[in-house]
């Protein structure tokens, strides 16, 4: 986020909730308050149930640690009073270094491990998640006058932040409250909506022009969602969610995906549509939709590849990012320029047999594809990519795909941002770089892929 941006957000809603007294995590949690802006109040636990919590109540995330020598038992209790007092809150529970069960069990708790806590990013991916990512931003000419929308529609207060309802559920949109609403500054859905937005979209326009991008756009704001909601059972070592989350959620995406594959085979050109689609303070932590679809993307293009694999693997390609160092995740995810420095490159080379085995572990069920790719996303042409160097004939080419992917969200991250050129600029002139130096990719791929660039 920009410090243009940074400077002009005045916060009064109360985003995270502090019940704990321990230096170490009021330290360890001061340090994502710090970077987001994030409004926060700590009290002690025992005062939340002495009278009125007022403004408390309306917390969107609260901490709460296990405390030295506090057993599991009692651990749970105070989650659950939690949780009782709390109905609208989510809660991350931090918990003991030597615990090593599953915590409480609830959709509303996110228990974290104590190695989770204190040295990786996760603390500060679920603050960004649930106290900035919960709604998405539409655009008002998304909406049809005289149309009956399933979802409900808000804007954003601009001195306190909070989200304001507009339209409800299952209302007529009349001629008045339509003009109201595209006269408005910004519209947002909450995010678990992104499917019934999509539907929306799919019965009001048709499959040509303007009527196609909003249709991508709506895709893709359902994919974000879906991908995020898979990654609540993927990232943390403690179960909160379902045995079966994972597969279920995984088995959504890949039917989403087909829809998304219908789009992609226009002729339309829809590059920036992705590019533009979501920007919030979070996107920054999870680039994996972009990156995914921009893949994707070229695969239906230039016929490289097979597309499904492709996007399911772009899904899940970083979810190892999070059980690294706090340091390397940042400076890969959050620096300007988006390089390692070569300390950590050891640290970060482990990311891709991470992230494969997080997604064994949490029982995805994937294919014997998508698993070769997911090890492969950072193997290059000249055999001496990480983690395996694996020879150039045998690099799958969804996983180049990948790569070149990611190169291109980089750009839109770092040189589109700080430069304003555009995006089909940038796609050139990284395809020319990457053909003069023949590194990470051989003349045969980018050959393939040039048109679909355009």
């Amino acid at each position: 986020m920009t410090e243009e941006r940074k400077n002009s957000l005045f916060r009064q809603k109360l985003e995270l909730l502090i019940l704990t007294q321990s230096e170490d995590v009021l330290a360890r949690a001061k340090v994502a308050i710090s970077n987001h802006f994030i409004t926060f109040r700590t009290v002690k636990f025992e005062d939340i149930q002495k009278g009125h919590l007022g403004d408390l109540l309306k917390a969107q995330l609260i901490l709460l640690a296990q405390e030295e020598a506090e057993s599991l038992s009692s651990f749970e209790s105070r989650v659950n009073e939690v949780l009782r007092l709390f109905p609208r809150s989510r809660v991350v529970t931090v918990m003991g270094p030597k615990e090593n069960l599953e915590g409480a069990q609830n959709p509303r708790v996110s228990p974290l491990s104590s190695f989770e806590f204190f040295s990786t990013l996760k603390f500060e991916y679920i603050c960004l998640y649930r106290c900035r990512s919960q709604y998405y931003q539409i655009q008002s000419s998304d909406l049809f006058s005289m149309t009956t929308i399933t979802f409900p529609t808000f804007i954003q207060l601009p001195l306190n932040q909070r989200y304001l309802a507009v339209a409800h559920s299952n209302t007529v949109l009349s001629d008045e409250r339509f003009q109201r609403m595209a006269a408005a500054e910004g519209l947002f859905i909450k995010a678990k909506d992104s499917d019934m937005y999509f539907q929306y979209i799919s019965n009001y326009f048709d499959m040509s022009g303007a009527g196609l991008k909003k249709r991508a756009r709506g895709l893709f704001l359902n994919l974000c969602y879906y991908s995020c909601y898979l990654n609540e059972g993927l990232l943390f070592d403690f179960a909160s969610k379902s045995e079966g989350h994972c597969a279920s959620v995984y088995e959504k995406i890949k039917k989403l995906a087909e829809e998304l594959f219908q789009v992609l085979r226009t002729e339309e050109s829809l590059w920036d549509v992705f590019r533009e689609t979501l920007d919030d303070d979070f996107s920054l932590f999870w680039r994996a939709p972009w990156i995914a679809t921009y893949a994707t993307l070229i695969a239906v293009k230039s016929g490289q590849g097979d597309p499904m694999t492709t996007l399911l693997s772009g899904l899940l390609m970083d979810v190892g990012l999070y059980d690294l160092e706090e340091d390397v995740t940042r400076q890969y995810l959050l620096s300007k320029e988006k390089n390692i420095e070569e300390k950590m490159q050891k640290s970060f080379e482990k990311h891709p047999l991470l992230s494969l085995n997080r997604c064994l572990i949490k029982k995805v069920p994937m294919d014997e594809k998508v698993k070769s790719v997911l090890v492969c996303t950072h193997e290059k042409a000249n055999e001496k990519g990480f983690p395996n160097q694996v020879p150039a004939a045998q690099l799958p080419v969804e996983a180049q795909l990948l790569m070149f992917a990611e190169k291109i969200d980089k750009g839109v991250l770092t040189t589109m941002k700080q430069t304003g050129v555009g995006f089909r600029f940038l796609k050139e002139k990284l395809w020319e770089a990457e053909n003069t130096s023949l590194q990470n990719f051989s003349p045969e791929f980018l050959n393939a892929i040039a048109d679909a660039l355009i």
